[in-house]
């Protein structure tokens, strides 16, 4: 009865309201990227009767990344179509068993207009693929890069969690960005974003012999390239790292060296 009257009144006022549009939907962009992790490794177990020994893994993981708009950015969903194991100096069939059950994992996250992944969750998926998870945070350039001259000069700082099974690390990323000038990419006009960082960590890790502390300190250079239009096209990464590990199985301190190269493409 309530709405008869309503519409009443309102053909008495001599209009019919019409009914209201629709929101119009978010705008969805769907983004392809190879990410390929190569690390080498030197521990020197001097101080457990041992040596020193080199140990190197690469790995590549393919991705499909959606932005959703939504308030304050974009809403990220990022899944790992699938992961293979490049080389390994041991234990490779290991290996890329656990990458192969890693297909599929997924992160969520927001994607702000500065370019940082806010509130990055690790969905699901096995446990190969947190291997992904630390470039995952720093992954798009910072800064609103796309809108830089030749020659801006910035900065950014991305502190987060890094957790595994049986142990976790806090890191700290701070990088300068400096705006390079334009010329090609994979065959795309884009901005070249040079980087420089400094990176520190510290956290624990169970093992065989109890917990054992972490302590590690790095220098990375590296390139962003985006275009104009804030697609982020691809680039390098190269870090440096002194790590030290610290376990009751151990008289003394172990040092570790560690020189990690990433590389992403779009495809």
């Amino acid at each position: 009865m309530f709405a008869r009257l309503l519409t009443t009144a309102a053909v008495a006022g001599g209009f019919v309201a019409a009914p209201m549009a629709p929101a119009p939907a978010p705008a969805i962009t769907t983004l392809h990227y190879k990410i390929s992790i190569g690390a080498q490794s030197t521990i020197d177990l001097s101080a457990m009767g041992a040596g020193e020994q080199t140990n190197s893994t690469g790995f590549t993981g393919y991705f499909t990344m959606t932005l959703k708009d939504t308030t304050g950015g974009k809403a990220l969903l990022a899944v790992l179509d699938s992961m293979v194991v490049d080389s390994a100096t041991q234990g490779q069939a290991m290996l890329q068993t656990a990458a192969d059950s890693a297909r599929g994992a997924t992160w969520n996250g927001l994607l702000t207009k500065q370019g940082k992944i806010e509130n990055l969750v690790f969905a699901q998926g096995g446990p190969g693929a947190k291997q992904f998870e630390t470039v995952l945070t720093g992954f798009f350039p910072r800064g609103e890069a796309h809108t830089r001259k030749k020659g801006d000069v910035w900065s950014d700082t991305l502190t987060y969690m890094s957790n595994s099974d049986g142990g976790g690390m806090s890191v700290t990323v701070m990088t300068a960005f400096t705006a390079a000038g334009e010329g090609m990419y994979a065959g795309a006009k884009a901005l070249q974003i040079n980087t420089t960082s400094v990176v520190t960590s510290a956290g624990s890790q169970d093992g065989p012999g109890g917990d054992m502390q972490i302590e590690g300190n790095g220098n990375g250079i590296g390139e962003y390239y985006v275009s104009r239009d804030g697609r982020y096209l691809g680039g390098t990464n190269t870090v440096n790292s002194d790590i030290v590990l610290t376990t009751s199985q151990a008289p003394l301190p172990i040092p570790l060296t560690q020189r990690t190269v990433i590389t992403v493409s779009s495809y």
